[in-house]
């Protein structure tokens, strides 16, 4: 099972994923076609913190809400028990944003995973409040799912006519049986 799954892993790679990644001419293309779909919803620029557990976290987040634009000094105090990561997100993928509406500069309150004590919560620097086109850049990753699909699908495809599917009605009956 587990040389098959390799084999499989390989040729997905081969078939689907390199593809997807290198054609960018395709990429681009469907992205064109399909511009609506690529939106940004209400979002922000933040930079999320992951804490190794709440006292760590509390200690962060007193240290972000007090000095903000220093955020990577505190971050790298804590080196292996925190980690940063800033992009623009939508408001949905903020932890501690909740029902509020996220204002610049604001920081968020930790939320503490119960399942392994982590804790993350972000520090906002810029607020989108209106929807608006992602750049083919911004896009690219859920260009690149989408590309995978439509690979996916057409590939399946060519293999049901290469290899059709058979049903042996003898055997399945006597397994039905």
């Amino acid at each position: 099972e587990f040389k098959d799954g390799n084999l499989f892993f390989e040729i997905m790679q081969q078939e689907i994923w390199n593809k997807a990644q290198a054609d960018t001419t395709a990429l681009l293309a469907l992205y064109n076609q399909n511009k609506p779909k690529y939106i940004w919803n209400k979002s922000a620029d933040a930079v999320i913190f992951f804490c190794s557990d709440g006292s760590v976290s509390q200690k962060v987040y007193d240290a972000i809400r007090k000095s903000p634009l220093w955020w990577k000094n505190t971050v790298a105090q804590y080196s292996e028990l925190v980690y940063a990561d800033s992009s623009r997100l939508e408001w949905d993928q903020i932890p501690g944003i909740d029902n509020s509406t996220p204002v610049s500069g604001m920081v968020t309150k930790p939320q503490i995973n119960s399942t392994d004590n982590t804790a993350s919560f972000a520090w906002i620097s810029k607020v989108y409040s209106q929807p608006m086109q992602r750049s083919f850049n911004e896009a690219r990753g859920l260009v690149m799912n989408d590309y995978q699909e439509i690979l996916d699908k057409k590939w399946d495809v060519e293999l049901r006519k290469k290899y059709p599917v058979v049903i042996n009605e003898a055997t399945l009956n006597s397994i039905l049986k």
